[in-house]
């Protein structure tokens, strides 16, 4: 569902950007909001292909300035994260945090169904921006 979510979902969206992906779980309380403690897998996504890549080289990456210096960044930044999975059912609720710059960036939540052995985007609503 997360690669699918990166593959199906943001690819597309992103066009020709490169960026990387930080799948995160989901947070139990306000004690637990770590990138640390929440981080599970991390990815990059370059010449339309997703590889996946190491904590240290996400790091590294997301510290790369663009050409703007401070203020930009040569990857956008992107967290997966499954607030709900239903498996009997098929269904899951995935939200989509993306940050371009410092001070730009977007929360999506994304409805998501199983359909035929793979899923599907039912439906999307920004939550955050910034």
């Amino acid at each position: 569902m997360v690669e699918y979510t990166i593959k199906g979902i943001l690819a597309p969206r992103e066009g020709e950007r490169e960026f990387v992906v930080a799948w995160l779980r989901k947070s139990t309380g306000a004690g637990d909001v770590s990138f640390d403690a929440l981080a599970q897998r991390f990815w990059q996504w370059e010449g339309g292909q997703l590889t996946a890549i190491g904590r240290e080289e996400y790091d590294s990456l997301t510290r790369t300035q663009g050409k703007g210096g401070k203020s930009t960044w040569l990857y956008a930044q992107h967290s997966v994260t499954v607030l709900s999975l239903d498996e009997e059912k098929g269904e899951a609720v995935v939200e989509v945090g993306s940050m371009y710059g410092p001070l730009a960036g977007k929360g999506v939540r994304y409805f998501l169904k199983r359909e035929g052995g793979s899923w599907k985007k039912v439906s999307e609503e920004t939550v955050w921006i910034s």
